[in-house]
């Protein structure tokens, strides 16, 4: 039996895989080459990204200000918006970061161990399941790191219970993955959900007050210093034009201010 090869869809599928990812990389790459972020920061922007690239690739990471502001700051069509991140998790995800976290430590010890050894190791465990005790930590990442090095080397060694495979392939640096079996986890409860936006909504409440109260505190600092450096010993006609004008000027504003905080007050008990 011959398999016929579409050699023009093939081609299509790849053009538009490298399209995708240039398209991508303009979302990602600027906000990374930026900053230097941690792990957690960078994984944020690339499932951002993902996300933005879908709905439209004209939207822009732009910025990835510190708290209290936003997680990150998107333009689009000239807007600057801002835009929060958060990670759902479902109720027994603490197995799945206990074995994340031992598989990232022994990632470091095999680094100490076998240096200017790069290796990429995809590491299962027996039903996703690992119980062990913290004084148990450091000689279970032992043993990972041995078992890893051996496979490496294709030499035999014996699988203890709790890991079901190991495999591995050279790699840029060291790096050890776990793959995840019973990776497919339930829908999110519309509770669950509401709950989650909630605390977002809670957040972007204290962001608003909190720029409301600098920008009165600014207000007042620039009607302090303009008194302050007011010069009461040469006076003239219009000499208090200044300080009247910005006396009135931090008034309206902080009317302004005022209005603007009960007004999100008000939608807020809503």
């Amino acid at each position: 039996m011959k398999i016929q090869i579409n050699k023009g869809e093939i081609k299509r599928i790849i053009e538009s895989f490298k399209k995708e990812n240039e398209d991508l990389g303009k979302i990602i790459y600027p906000i990374l080459e930026k900053y230097e972020l941690e792990k957690k920061e960078v994984l944020e922007i690339c499932q951002i990204g993902k996300f933005v690239h879908k709905i439209d690739t004209n939207i822009r990471i732009t910025d990835k200000p510190k708290p209290p502001s936003p997680d990150f700051i998107i333009e689009y069509k000239n807007e600057l918006i801002g835009l929060e991140h958060t990670q759902v998790l479902t109720e027994d995800a603490s197995r799945y970061f206990k074995i994340k976290t031992l598989l990232a430590y022994a990632e470091k010890e095999f680094e100490k161990k076998y240096p200017n050894t790069n290796v990429y190791a995809q590491i299962s465990i027996q039903n996703d399941e690992l119980n062990y005790k913290q004084s148990e930590k450091a000689q279970l990442a032992e043993e990972i790191v041995d078992m890893v090095h051996s496979k490496l080397q294709e030499m035999e060694f014996d699988l203890p219970e709790y890991i079901t495979q190991i495999k591995t392939s050279k790699h840029s640096k060291v790096s050890f993955s776990y793959k995840e079996e019973n990776w497919q986890a339930g829908y999110l409860s519309k509770e669950r959900l509401q709950e989650e936006v909630l605390k977002k909504e809670h957040k972007l409440l204290r962001m608003k007050k909190y720029l409301l109260y600098t920008a009165l505190i600014l207000s007042a600092v620039t009607l302090i210093s303009n008194i302050v450096e007011f010069d009461f010993n040469n006076l003239n006609n219009n000499s208090f034009a200044p300080l009247i004008s910005s006396f009135f000027f931090s008034v309206v504003f902080i009317i302004l201010i005022r209005d603007k905080k009960n007004q999100i007050e008000k939608e807020n008990n809503h």
